[in-house]
């Protein structure tokens, strides 16, 4: 099991401001002594502070993954950031679908592609919104590679309630667990304009990992919605959520899943 730690946080008007990396080392602060495997914050939280977030994780010896704004050769990129249980960055995973509002608003490029992490708990990979529930590639690159948890970053002007939703499709899909982590619900200032974000939600999803194939044959017949999946899911306001995933039993069933419901990969 993996014990994981997601942060709703509720970041200031501004994403961009120096107060939001004071506020994110101040939940890392409350986040001592649970000996957590993985800490996640949302997306375009706490938008910079590598070198203090490093820190804290080294601290807390913990993964960390962040939501920052990677500056590269005059270009600026929307990462999922992840450091491991010494503090060192480990890398960063670029969002690649866009929206107009922040490629305006924050002046971003899309990346390009999706990569696994090494951890010692398992593969991770960290889909950054969109590119996980809204559409199959990321989930099916990361998958590929060999992920045995997927992070999903998230904030939302839109479409929140569609987003579990989504990330269940992708976890069946897959056969993979998954975490979303999303902010509280607050109003963001961006380029001069006030837009409400949808707050909450944050959730976690676990495919089963049966014992042996006569359990798996009967968790089979009475699957319908795979609700049951939904292990977890935070209502709107900050919190901090510790959950536990299984990652083993997933990565075990995953091939005889795909073999059982005739998915091609």
């Amino acid at each position: 099991m993996v014990k994981i730690i997601l942060i709703q946080a509720r970041p200031a008007t501004f994403l961009d401001s120096p107060e939001n990396l004071d506020r994110a080392l101040e939940l890392l602060e409350r986040c001592r002594g649970f000996e957590a495997d993985l800490i996640c914050f949302p997306e375009y939280f706490p938008f910079s502070g590598d070198e203090a977030l490093g820190r804290a994780a080294g601290e807390l010896k913990a993964y960390l993954v962040a939501g920052l704004v990677e500056e590269n050769q005059g270009r600026r990129y929307n990462t999922a950031t992840l450091f491991d249980r010494g503090g060192n960055l480990v890398g960063r995973q670029r969002k690649c679908t866009l929206g107009n509002l922040e490629r305006k608003g924050f002046g971003v490029t899309p990346g390009a592609g999706y990569q696994v992490f090494d951890t010692d708990f398992g593969r991770l990979g960290m889909a950054v919104c969109i590119d996980f529930w809204g559409q199959p590639e990321a989930a099916r690159q990361l998958t590929d590679q060999g992920a045995d948890l997927v992070i999903n970053p998230s904030i939302f002007p839109i479409l929140r309630g569609h987003w579990p939703r989504g990330a269940l499709v992708r976890a069946f899909d897959n056969y993979l667990p998954v975490a979303g982590v999303n902010t509280s619900s607050f109003t963001a200032e961006i380029a001069g304009r006030h837009y409400p974000m949808h707050g909450g939600g944050s959730f976690a999803i676990q495919p089963p990992g049966p014992e042996d194939g006569g359990e798996l044959s009967r968790l089979v017949r009475n699957w319908d919605d795979l609700n049951e999946w939904m292990i977890l899911q935070a209502g709107e306001e900050e919190e901090i959520l510790t959950l536990h995933l299984d990652v083993a039993g997933p990565r075990l069933w995953r091939s005889v899943i795909w073999e059982r419901f005739g998915i091609q990969r």
